[in-house]
C-alpha cells in the first residue's frame, strides 16, 4: 500500500485537501518543506504553505515590515495606533520622554506570531526590563513604539475584497478552581488534546517566560497563586494563538466596522489574500489595524475553540483557481470537503 503523505503543515493541508475535494490534480512535492503544485485547465503553478501565487510579491514584503505597512495604511487614510520608528534603546527611552507616551507597544518591525511583541508598558522601569529583547545586540536595529489601545482583536481572514471569516482571539489566559497554582493549571492546558507542539494544532502551549513573569508581577501575583474559582488571570497581553491564545469564531458577530476597515487595508497593501490583524475599540467604536500577514494561518478558522466552523480553505481554492483563469466573477468550487474534527473536548476541563 502507498504510504500516505501528509503535509507538515495544518493549514497548508487544509489547501491541499480542498484542491483535491474540487476535482483539480494537486501534488505534494516537498511536506517538509510544505511545497505542492497545482494543475489546473492545463496551467500549473505552486503553492508553498499559505504563500500564495495571487498575492504580488512587493505586497508580500510591504506586509513583512510593520513599519512599512503602517507608511502604507496612512497614505490610504486607514486608521492604526500612532507608531515611531526608533534604532537604538537611547533613541527610544528619548523619544518616550518627549511624546508621553505610556502606556505603550515595542516591538520588532519584522516577526510573526507574536514574537518580542510587548504591550502595556507603563512606566521606564518596565521599559528597561524588556528592551534588552528588542535590542539585544549594539548593533542598530529597527523597532516600532507604538500607543497601546485597548480593544478586542480579530483576525480577518481576506479573499478577494470580501471577508470569508473572522476569528476574536482572546489572549493566553487560564481560569480558576480555587485549589490549581497558576502553574498548574497551565500545565493542564498544556495538556489539552486541542493544544499541539507548534503549529499542528488550532491551540498552542502557554510557555513559562519573561512574558508571563511581567504580566503577573503588574498584578502582584506569581506561579504559585490559587486563582479563586472561576477566576480568570491572563498571562499574556498579546493575543496571538501561537502565544496561548484561544479563537472564537465572531464571523457573524464582528461589528461592520471590523470587516470593512480590513478590506480597505488589503486593498492598501495590495494583498488579494490575507488575514488582517484588528484592535475594535468598544468605547471609541474604531478599528485600528495592527498588521497584515501575506501567510495567514487557516486552521484557526476551521477548528476554533468556540463558535461556527468556516470553511476558509475552500474559499482560498476557488478564488486561486478563478484567478489563474482570469475568471474572478464566477464560482468555481461547490462542493465543500469534509475535514478530519479535532476532538470536541472542553479547555478547562
Amino acid at each position: 500500500m502507498k504510504k500516505l503523505i501528509k503535509l507538515h503543515n495544518q493549514s497548508a493541508q487544509l489547501i491541499f485537501d480542498a484542491f483535491v475535494s474540487a476535482g483539480v490534480d494537486a501534488k505534494i512535492i516537498s511536506s517538509r518543506f510544505n511545497l505542492m503544485q497545482i494543475e489546473y485547465q492545463g496551467k500549473s503553478f505552486f503553492l508553498k504553505g499559505t504563500s500564495f501565487s495571487v498575492n504580488p510579491q512587493p505586497s508580500c514584503i510591504i506586509a513583512n515590515n510593520k513599519f512599512l505597512t503602517k507608511k502604507v495604511l496612512k497614505l490610504a487614510n486607514i486608521l492604526y495606533p500612532k507608531s515611531y520608528l526608533v534604532q537604538t534603546p537611547k533613541q527610544a527611552r528619548k523619544l518616550i520622554a518627549e511624546k508621553q507616551l505610556f502606556p505603550l507597544v515595542i516591538k520588532p518591525t519584522e516577526g510573526a506570531h507574536g514574537n518580542r511583541v510587548y504591550a502595556n508598558i507603563e512606566s521606564l522601569a518596565e521599559l528597561d526590563q524588556i528592551i534588552k529583547y528588542i535590542f539585544p545586540t549594539k548593533e542598530k536595529t529597527d523597532a516600532l513604539i507604538e500607543e497601546y489601545v485597548q480593544g478586542k482583536d480579530y483576525r480577518v481572514f481576506v479573499i478577494g475584497n470580501k471577508v470569508s471569516a473572522i476569528m476574536e482571539r482572546i489572549p493566553a489566559h487560564v481560569i480558576g478552581d480555587g485549589v490549581s497554582s497558576l502553574r498548574q493549571l497551565v500545565t493542564k492546558f498544556n495538556q489539552n488534546p486541542l493544544v499541539g507542539k507548534k503549529y499542528e494544532k488550532p491551540m498552542c502551549k502557554i510557555i513559562f517566560n519573561g512574558e508571563v513573569k511581567r504580566m503577573l508581577n503588574k498584578k502582584g501575583i506569581n506561579l504559585g497563586y490559587v486563582a479563586k474559582k472561576d477566576e480568570q488571570i491572563f498571562l499574556r497581553q498579546n493575543a496571538n494563538i501561537s502565544t496561548g491564545g484561544i479563537g472564537r469564531d465572531a464571523t457573524d458577530d464582528a461589528p461592520a466596522i471590523v470587516s470593512q476597515t480590513a478590506i480597505k487595508a488589503a486593498q492598501a497593501i495590495g494583498l488579494d489574500i490575507t488575514g488582517v490583524d484588528i484592535l475594535y475599540d468598544e468605547k471609541t467604536e474604531k478599528a485600528y489595524v495592527l498588521e497584515l500577514n501575506d501567510q495567514p494561518g487557516v486552521d484557526i478558522h476551521h477548528f476554533p475553540v468556540s463558535g461556527s466552523v468556516q470553511n476558509v480553505a475552500t474559499d482560498i481554492v476557488d478564488y486561486i483557481l478563478r484567478a489563474n483563469n482570469n475568471q474572478l466573477d464566477q464560482k468555481i468550487t461547490t462542493k465543500k470537503f469534509n475535514f478530519e474534527k479535532f476532538p470536541d473536548t472542553l479547555v478547562y476541563n
